[in-house]
């Protein structure tokens, strides 16, 4: 990557307070969960504003899209998950286990991801340890009824190429892997400490795992199951791929490095706002978006290469 392709951040957006979770659909909006005022923001790619302020659960943290079914947001306060439509409404409210048995504002408790091809949606419940499965083809439940034991989950991400659903567990140093088909876990990865964030290439079948307690990303590769270790700095948190495949690692000293996909290594170092988190490639703007909880921002990254 050439000094003309390193990407910057071209905008700096308030946001709500505390926000931590990121994610894109397909009408280039970009949703960002603020888990200190129990809002999500809605900003459109194309011109970087503001366009929308939804009132979802307690304490969201986590937020996911479907191009078919809305948008889903873990409420970890609360324990439910809030399903908004394209119309920026609040349509349902999914129990997952009510409020959790203790609530700590310091540390997240849920996370989730959908699997487009099957209709469901995985929703991490860490401290109930268990992640549940929600079909959202149909009428939606008011109670999700189908749970798959996992020791402290958190981070969720699926390979829908191979239905596969993998999950952090920062409590024990490892990622579970659950097969979408069965809903049981086939396999459990030692990674580095307190694994937090989580991204899937199904192309080039690795699964990147940002380890928070160390200064590394671990590259699991999908066929084998063995991780390999990618040296990033101290404190990675969240991470997101572009469509080359090179991955956007969060850290908690306000920036982002970037993973190089064909040399994996750190190509470039990207300042950011205070204490940045989640992180999502939005397509067509081409640029990567970055909740930074310490000051209440999201900054936009244009990712020259596209």
């Amino acid at each position: 990557m050439s000094n003309t392709e390193m990407p910057n951040v071209v905008a700096t957006l308030p946001v709500g307070t505390d926000p931590v979770g990121v994610a894109v659909d397909v009408h280039d909006h970009v949703f960002v969960t603020n888990s200190g005022d129990n809002t999500v923001s809605v900003i459109n790619a194309l011109t970087n504003t503001a366009i929308a302020s939804i009132a979802v659960g307690l304490r969201p943290e986590s937020v996911a899209t479907d191009p078919q079914f809305g948008v889903y947001v873990a409420n970890g306060g609360g324990g439910s998950v809030s399903v908004i439509d394209r119309f920026n409404t609040v349509i349902a409210a999914i129990d997952i286990g009510g409020p959790p048995p203790v609530l700590d504002p310091s540390s997240h408790g849920a996370g989730l991801a959908v699997d487009h091809f099957l209709s469901r949606l995985f929703v991490s419940d860490r401290r109930r340890h268990r992640v549940a499965v929600i079909g959202i083809s149909g009428t939606l439940p008011a109670v999700a009824h189908d749970f798959i034991d996992v020791p402290g989950p958190l981070g969720v991400a699926v390979d829908s190429v191979n239905h596969r659903v993998y999950v952090t567990q920062p409590d024990f140093d490892t990622v579970s892997v659950i097969d979408a088909a069965t809903n049981e876990v086939i396999a459990t990865i030692p990674v580095r400490q307190h694994p937090l964030g989580i991204a899937v290439d199904p192309e080039r079948h690795r699964v990147y795992v940002a380890n928070s307690g160390f200064k590394t990303v671990s590259a699991i590769d999908i066929a084998t199951g063995a991780a390999a270790d990618i040296d990033v700095g101290v404190g990675p948190i969240g991470v997101a791929l572009d469509p080359r495949g090179d991955a956007y690692v969060t850290h908690f000293d306000g920036v982002v490095r970037v993973i190089d996909a064909g040399t994996s290594s750190v190509s470039a170092t990207i300042p950011v706002g205070s204490h940045p988190e989640g992180v999502a490639f939005e397509p067509h703007s081409k640029r990567a978006y970055v909740a930074n909880r310490g000051d209440g921002t999201v900054s936009a990254i244009d990712v020259a290469h596209g």
